[in-house]
């Protein structure tokens, strides 16, 4: 097949998206896929699975196979490296495409939607099937169903172990589930995913809090291994006055606080009519500006403290590694505006409710690179920004040193992170681990911790 442009926009058209909760992103066809696999170069030395991939998965390998439309050696070749392709698939920033020796070219090769059209295709086929393992005689507690514990517990299961899965939600998925909205990660494929996994033996407790429900020694106790994989629920918050006024919320509160049991008030998470300001530039808060829109926001503005990267790859991440530059997503093609080197100094409160944020614009000191170091405040500047709705994005600082932690005598690190015991095979996966990260870096940690025992 000859080779094509890469395809510029996968994504569903705005008007028809912003009103529904369906996934913004299409699905390549087949000929689309092919093509788009056929423009993987015979490059030598293939950088997107040593040096990008953090699964390491065998990308000009499945590329090959697409191209040639041979199907079940694409899920084969991908099914050595990877568990779950239908997630990166959706929610990886695709690193192994920023590392792509068709960047020094051309544009890189779709490896993320050639990825999800494999995975998708061969559910289509009935070819996806875990593979059996002789029991080892072992027993595993995974205590978290997010992206690191999902893969633990298949990688435990496929060295033998009994394994059972307990989470404090009321359904598998963690961060897949309750961190990534439905229009990203459609949650029929996370239950897709966790039926196969249930199939294979893996037993799922939820609505378990282990710690509160179920003592940490009974788990530790009652299993040869325990692996903990609870991410970092501790989000980073902006303590300035005010902050207590209705109508601030942090990101995971405003993307799903209305659909958690329990909730009495669920309309007060809602955007409709309301002047919407998200407080952080990352991908969750991206994630609240679509959240917004889709509601019917009057209006939505994300402001960002750090400076506005630049429109192409920084002297400071040469290639291959990933590259320091302006992104835009689906949300600010579906409307909004955006801000760069704003500083947040105090909430203002009318009548117990946030009616805006006093900020100030800061410039910042960089290196000889181009990387944002020092920033400062730039006098005069001041300026009262109107919001009735205030969302904070600002990422996550680690796991907290009561509860779980302190039940199993762990320690943490200066940065917040579970210092694993292997000696009473308590172990640590995913960002609890290393620090918040992205989806795949949490899968790759739990296979390497895994492979280990």
């Amino acid at each position: 097949m000859d080779r094509m442009n890469r395809i510029q926009d996968i994504y569903r058209p705005v008007a028809e998206r912003v009103k529904d909760r369906d996934e913004v992103e299409r699905r390549l066809a087949a000929e689309e896929a092919e093509g788009q696999a056929a423009r993987c170069r015979d490059c030598g030395i293939p950088f997107c699975h040593g040096a990008g991939c953090p699964l390491g998965n065998l990308i000009p390998e499945f590329n090959a196979a697409v191209a040639a439309g041979n199907l079940e050696r694409a899920l084969d070749v991908i099914g050595r490296t990877a568990f779950f392709p239908e997630f990166t698939g959706r929610v990886c920033p695709a690193l192994c495409e920023s590392a792509c020796t068709g960047n020094v070219h051309d544009d890189p090769v779709m490896v993320r939607q050639v990825e999800k059209f494999i995975v998708e295709a061969a559910f289509e086929h009935g070819l996806v099937k875990l593979p059996v393992a002789e029991p080892n005689g072992k027993t595993a507690a995974v205590v978290g169903s997010g992206p690191a514990g999902l893969y633990a517990a298949e990688a435990l299961r496929r060295k033998g172990y009994a394994v059972t899965v307990y989470e404090k939600h009321p359904k598998p998925g963690g961060l897949l589930r309750y961190g990534i909205p439905n229009w990203k990660l459609d949650k029929s494929v996370i239950d897709r995913r966790v039926a196969l996994l249930e199939a294979a033996g893996i037993k799922f407790v939820c609505g378990t809090e282990i710690g509160k429900d179920i003592s940490a020694d009974y788990v530790r106790r009652h299993f040869d291994e325990t692996v903990l994989a609870i991410g970092t629920p501790n989000a980073r918050d902006l303590k300035i006055p005010g902050r207590d006024a209705e109508g601030i919320f942090l990101a995971l509160d405003f993307l799903h606080g209305a659909e958690m049991p329990g909730e009495k008030n669920p309309e007060r998470f809602g955007a409709r009519g309301r002047k919407v300001l998200v407080i952080g530039g990352g991908d969750t808060g991206n994630d609240c500006v679509g959240k917004a829109i889709r509601e019917g926001c009057a209006s939505v503005l994300q402001v960002e403290f750090m400076p506005k990267p630049p429109e192409t790859r920084s002297p400071s991440t040469p290639w291959p590694d990933w590259a320091y530059m302006l992104r835009t997503s689906y949300a600010q093609h579906e409307g909004g505006e955006r801000r760069w080197n704003v500083s947040s100094k105090r909430f203002v409160v009318e009548n117990g409710r946030v009616a805006g944020v006093e900020a100030v614009r800061v410039e910042w000191e960089t290196s000889p690179q181009g990387r944002p170091l020092k920033p400062t405040e730039v006098p005069g500047t001041e300026e009262v920004i109107e919001a009735d709705m205030v969302v904070l994005a600002m990422g996550f600082v680690g796991v907290p040193a009561e509860g779980l932690v302190a039940d199993l005598g762990l320690q943490l690190t200066p940065r917040g992170a579970i210092v694993p015991d292997p000696e009473r095979h308590v172990h640590a996966v995913g960002d609890c681990a290393t620090g918040a990260s992205l989806v795949v870096r949490a899968m790759a940690d739990a296979k390497r911790v895994v492979a280990g025992l």
